[in-house]
């Protein structure tokens, strides 16, 4: 379906798109049917075991294929064809739903085989996710990047609202394995949706898919290459291992500080959500795909967090919580917007795949450092610690961002002139992109930006030297 590439109003622009807007609705539906599996997932878990050590191991277990194969995922997605890879993941998503629900509710759920099917949702996952925000790009054009990114954080944000309490009332009513079974069931609406899809067609040929030998660490050094890249990526990594522990700062706050037990736990974790569902419709609003953006959700983020660990009553620490999950979204959509609108198309599939191991692979390092912090400095040190971690990488970020622009030449520099056409890119498998989670102009948007210009603000962009081999002295996505 073309695309109007004038500039979009409102939140739900990118639901105008016929193809989005079936990807995003039926999405939303398997998000909520997912939520409700983890929690049923650790609650089943819990009742079998009694262990926190075995809830830990399968929580852990999601999390290690994206720590050990997280890049090639993303190799996976740029040589293939995304609208197939999730056709194929999607169907693995269900059958594991429908392997759970066939063991809970036969009887027969070894401890053992509910690890290795945990570590095989994640392992799906690795695929899954670079190639699904991939896809974005091929559905909407390149204004929508921004709106897009913001509805696909609000669709994972509902249903971490929806689906913990349906899943809690669920499970009471007719268990963990219905619970199960229901979550495989969702599935259809997206492999449904999915087939029905038909995306658009690229905006440039299709290059030569990038080589399996080294190809890992590909996007890896496409990020070194690029100061934006790695500013960006450094603010967003230090702040998702450190002051997005959550799970463990909150539950210490609800047993430790204020002792509200679990249902004050419940209610904790709603304040955020519904914070965070406020903030991504803010953030999609107005949301600009530049480097100060970041910074500034960072900076906010971190402040909120370290006022939310100073507050002596429970209530303020709940009116708190509103703000911060505000901020936290601002600064994830930021950062989804900026890096789908700088990655090229070529690479954007591995560059997500990075984009997927920061935002989610330092988790099991965050948070047993903030529980250690908090056992031994107390619990408003731990979280107040993770805070000023966002809040100082965000500053450091920013004043190495603007030493480098300082020190680049004041005029405007000029390319030697070639004979023949500059190369688009040095490394290999450069031509074509992968579209990362996060959409801007690189690979979630078909449009891109004409050759030889850069329509972002000089204060958001590195300094293009004539020499640099990567531009061949004129500037790409």
């Amino acid at each position: 379906m073309a695309v109007n590439d004038a500039e979009p109003t409102g939140v739900f622009a990118a639901l105008r798109v016929r193809d989005y807007r079936i990807y995003w609705s039926t999405g939303l539906v398997s998000n909520i049917g997912s939520a409700m599996q983890g929690v049923a997932l650790d609650w089943f878990v819990l009742t079998l075991t009694h262990s926190g050590t075995a809830l830990g191991w399968v929580a852990g277990l999601q999390f290690a294929p994206v720590l050990l194969f997280g890049l090639w995922g993303g190799v996976i997605a740029d040589r293939y064809d995304r609208r197939r890879l999730l056709l194929w993941t999607q169907a693995l998503y269900a059958a594991q739903a429908v392997l759970l629900a066939v063991m809970v509710l036969s009887g027969y759920a070894p401890l053992w085989l509910l690890y290795v099917l945990s570590f095989a949702l994640g392992a799906v996952f690795t695929v899954e996710n670079p190639a699904r925000l991939y896809f974005v790009r091929e559905l909407v054009g390149r204004p929508l990047i921004p709106r897009a990114a913001g509805l696909n954080i609000l669709s994972l944000n509902a249903a971490r609202l929806i689906g913990p309490a349906v899943a809690g009332v669920l499970i009471g009513v007719i268990g963990t394995g219905w619970v199960f079974a229901l979550n495989a069931a969702s599935f259809a609406a997206v492999l449904a949706g999915v087939a029905s899809i038909r995306p658009r067609a690229a905006d440039a040929p299709a290059a030569a898919p990038p080589p399996w030998r080294k190809a890992g660490g590909e996007g890896l050094r496409y990020v070194g290459s690029r100061p934006e890249l790695v500013g960006v990526f450094t603010v967003f990594g230090l702040a998702a291992t450190f002051a997005v522990s959550f799970p463990t700062t909150l539950t210490l706050f609800a047993g430790r500080v204020f002792d509200v037990g679990s249902d004050g736990l419940g209610f904790m974790n709603t304040a955020l959500a519904v914070g965070t569902v406020a903030g991504t419709l803010a953030a999609t609003r107005g949301i600009t795909p530049r480097v100060r953006t970041v910074v500034a959700g960072a900076v906010l983020f971190g402040a909120f967090e370290v006022l939310a660990a100073l507050m002596p009553s429970y209530p303020a620490f709940l009116a708190l919580l509103l703000p911060t999950g505000c901020a936290l979204m601002i600064l994830n959509t930021a950062v989804s917007a900026f890096v789908q609108s700088e990655v090229d198309d070529a690479m954007r599939g591995r560059v997500m795949a990075v984009y997927t191991v920061i935002s989610m692979g330092g988790s099991p390092v965050g948070g047993p450092v903030i529980g250690w912090v908090s056992e031994h400095a107390g619990v408003r040190w731990g979280m107040a610690s993770g805070a000023a971690a966002a809040v100082l990488a965000a500053l450091g970020v920013a004043l190495w961002l603007s030493h480098r622009l300082a020190a680049a030449p004041a005029g405007p520099v000029t390319a030697p002139v070639r004979t023949s056409p500059a190369p688009v890119h040095s490394s290999p498998g450069s031509a074509r992109t992968f579209p990362g989670p996060l959409p801007a102009s690189g690979p979630d948007r078909p449009g891109g930006r004409a050759e030889g210009s850069d329509h972002r603000p000089a204060g958001d962009r590195a300094p293009v030297s004539a020499g640099d081999p990567s531009t061949g002295g004129t500037v790409h996505d």
